[in-house]
């Protein structure tokens, strides 16, 4: 199954991580950002639910990782995270 970004993930979905990609939005901080991410907790393999959405499935996006760590992420900074769906 092909990674889908975060923001494809609809409320309730349940997926692992894959990789924390690139966001040109972000210029020359991208990598700070992803930096950022990974102290979070938001690193390949780990498990994550989306909690909720914005408005019309949009930003900012409620996700819990699978340490139950719960956070809300701009449309930017999901757009960064890489993730492969959780069968079932």
């Amino acid at each position: 199954m092909a990674a889908v970004l975060l923001t494809q993930l609809a409320k309730g979905s349940r997926a692992h991580i894959d990789s924390i990609g690139d966001n040109p939005e972000f210029g020359e901080l991208d990598s700070v950002v992803s930096r950022r991410l990974a102290d979070l907790g938001f690193s390949p393999g780990m498990p994550l639910m989306v909690i909720s959405t914005g408005w019309l499935g949009k930003g900012p996006y409620a996700v819990r990782l699978g340490n139950q760590s719960q956070f809300s992420l701009r449309t930017g900074e999901a757009r960064k995270i890489l993730c492969r769906m959780v069968d079932g």
